[in-house]
């Protein structure tokens, strides 16, 4: 049995988070699909809108009871060929219903898209994660068999966020010529800012907004979560933390400056709401998001991290900076030192809501829970704030879910709790800017 365990001062969440839960319990169901067989079988797909992250369900109808049901998904990509196995026990009524029943072998528990998110394969790059995971449409072809025979088949296409959002790069120029009405011309407007993820369609009224400091950690990247938020209804603008933009010349950390002049530009744009402003980051990004969110409060409202520290740690014990203003590195912490006696990032300095999320098993950052707590409890009690600890999750709690990224290699436990801890997460990230907006 998995567990997230998420801590709000508004309202208190356990259990498993199903995906499938919202949909409609008929078959007669926009968005629904069935593949079939003479036998009689179907395998029935139930889904609303078709992105890569959005609910479905999956259900075999016309079973055979008490034989047991072989149900395989297949899906071919730029790096080879991706499936995943699952088996069920057929009860007397014939049907399986992934929502509610858990395989005896495969994913552990019942999950509405387990079949899909436990997809493995060969390993691709940061690029090919992104190409194929955020970007692509997925064609999954799924099988279920019985008796040694295929009785029901049934494709499945997930479209990429590429399909419901705009991005576009934000250069110098775009924002001297918003500002004070310029024009381009010289190195300085060639100097790129960011990445700008639009909704579309854009949102009819004035919403938050996101800066992502983004990392290079798989699904934590910004083409998964400013993506993901885009797709959500919220514009976000991604900076690189580990790039070469936003970095002075020769350094891998990450200029405030550039920081800056991204919550200057989104500021500037039409249907963003410049008072509910919110930074986000993961893994080696959290504290990055964290210290400017503490640092900036009269720009940023709130933050997001997760699987991260909450002090602005030095990437060696030699005091190699992470963050730089006016080319000056920032102090920051030994990374030798334990928890207690390192100074921690003034969390209780940003004015708005936090989010901070970890997984108990995080085998990047074994301690990212302590992290957290020692978080928590500097920052006290503030309304609307959200701590959640994932019992038995890995690091990559903040990847999208239903995506099949950053679970490799996990026991089927574990795998399981990190897909509930991501659920968990992005409800809680949807809860916090929809509260915003009504604020």
């Amino acid at each position: 049995m998995t567990g997230v365990r998420e801590r709000t001062h508004t309202q208190t969440h356990t259990g498993r988070l199903v995906a499938g839960v919202l949909l409609c319990a008929t078959l007669v169901l926009t968005g629904c699909t069935t593949g079939g067989s003479s036998a009689g079988a179907r395998i029935i797909v139930e889904q609303r809108r078709s992105g890569i992250t959005d609910p479905i369900a999956i259900s075999v109808v016309g079973l055979e009871p008490g034989q047991p049901l072989i149900l395989t998904a297949s899906a071919r990509t730029e790096a080879g060929e991706y499936t995943s196995r699952a088996v069920f026990s057929v009860p007397a009524d014939g049907v399986v219903s992934l929502a509610t029943t858990a395989p005896l072998l495969g994913y552990a528990g019942p999950d509405s898209a387990g079949i899909l998110w436990s997809l493995d394969g060969p390993s691709q790059s940061q690029g090919q994660l992104e190409s194929v995971w955020a970007n692509g449409n997925l064609n999954a072809r799924l099988s279920a068999v019985q008796n040694g025979r295929e009785v029901a088949t049934a494709s499945v296409r997930r479209t990429g966020f590429a399909e419901r959002i705009s991005v576009r790069p934000v250069f110098a120029g775009d924002l001297i010529r918003s500002t004070d009405g310029g024009s381009p011309g010289g190195t300085t407007y060639d100097v790129r800012i960011g990445t700008f993820y639009d909704p579309d369609p854009v949102r009819a009224v004035r919403r938050p907004a996101v800066v992502v400091v983004d990392g290079d950690d798989g699904g934590g990247s910004a083409s998964f979560v400013a993506a993901q938020l885009a797709a959500s209804g919220y514009a976000a603008i991604a900076l690189p933390a580990f790039g070469p933009e936003g970095q002075i010349p020769g350094s891998s950390a990450l200029a405030v400056e550039s920081f800056d002049a991204a919550v200057a530009w989104l500021r500037l744009q039409p249907n963003v709401d410049a008072q509910r402003l919110f930074v986000y980051g993961t893994w080696r990004a959290s504290q990055l998001a964290l210290w400017l969110a503490a640092g900036r409060p009269e720009a940023v409202y709130g933050a997001i991290a997760a699987s991260g520290t909450t002090a602005l740690l030095c990437t060696s014990v030699a005091g190699s900076p992470v963050i730089t203003e006016d080319g000056a590195p920032i102090p920051c912490e030994d990374p030798s030192r334990t928890i207690a006696s390192t100074a921690l990032i003034r969390l209780d300095r940003i004015q708005g809501p936090i989010l901070l999320a970890c997984g108990d098993r995080d085998e990047i950052l074994a301690n990212a829970c302590e992290w957290l707590e020692a978080g928590r409890s500097l920052r006290d009690r503030r309304p609307g704030d959200t701590y959640i600890v994932a019992a038995g999750a890995g690091h990559s709690v903040s990847t999208p879910p239903q995506v099949p990224v950053g679970l490799q290699g996990f026991d089927a436990r574990k795998a399981l709790a990190t897909e509930d801890a991501r659920r968990a997460f992005w409800t809680a990230v949807g809860a916090m800017l929809r509260e915003a907006t009504r604020s």
